[in-house]
């Protein structure tokens, strides 16, 4: 089986770290300028992205910063039922949260070694994107740090991961979907497409670790 270049690992995890801070942190002016910073590192077709282009743009007027904070609480946080649920199970079972998958993602974390804290998950259960996006920037950090010195440790995370990527990441298509059409701000329109090209290169990249 055969080991992933260290430049791809890289890229999955800068991107990885990207999106997952855009959910994770809040938008101010110093947090999204680190956010932004990321992007230095990624390879040619995410770093000439609309989305990245659209960001930086927005990172220079505070009124259109102010407009993508508004537009990102109404489109996955609230007060009102969000626009474009950034949870898994409402895209499944009966589309309300903590379904089947709340509990199965749990299991690929416990596996791994995280979880979330209790206070958070008064917030977000474990199926929330921000946290499955934690997950596989964590697992591109342990692939990347096991990739010289140890290929069966680096095969079974590059396995996990695939296993993750097949069972819990294919609603990002649907959660991007939902944010292109339900937004009125051309950049989060643009954040579907990331998202969609982030999960085709995950899913071409992890396909010769996969047992599908």
């Amino acid at each position: 089986m055969e080991i992933l270049a260290q430049n791809t690992i890289k890229n999955s995890l800068f991107v990885e770290d990207f999106l997952r801070r855009i959910f994770l942190q809040e938008l101010k002016k110093q947090e999204f300028s680190e956010i932004l910073t990321l992007c230095e590192e990624f390879e040619p077709k995410f770093k000439e992205h609309a989305f990245i282009k659209e960001l930086c743009k927005i990172s220079t007027d505070d009124v259109l910063l102010d407009d993508l904070r508004y537009e990102f609480n109404r489109l996955f946080v609230g007060p009102r039922r969000p626009k474009a649920l950034p949870y898994e199970s409402t895209y499944f079972d009966y589309k309300n949260m903590f379904g089947t998958q709340t509990f199965e993602v749990r299991a690929f974390y416990k596996r791994a070694g995280l979880r979330v804290d209790d206070e958070q998950f008064d917030k977000f259960p474990d199926d929330y994107i921000g946290f499955e996006l934690q997950y596989l920037y964590f697992m591109s950090y342990n692939m990347l740090a096991y990739a010289d010195d140890d290929k069966a440790k680096f095969e079974e995370l590059a396995e996990q991961k695939a296993e993750f990527v097949s069972l819990h990441t294919m609603w990002f298509r649907d959660f991007a979907k939902a944010s292109s059409e339900a937004t009125k701000l051309v950049v989060w329109k643009y954040f579907g497409e990331f998202l969609n090209l982030y999960l085709e290169n995950e899913i071409i990249n992890l396909a010769p670790f996969s047992k599908k």
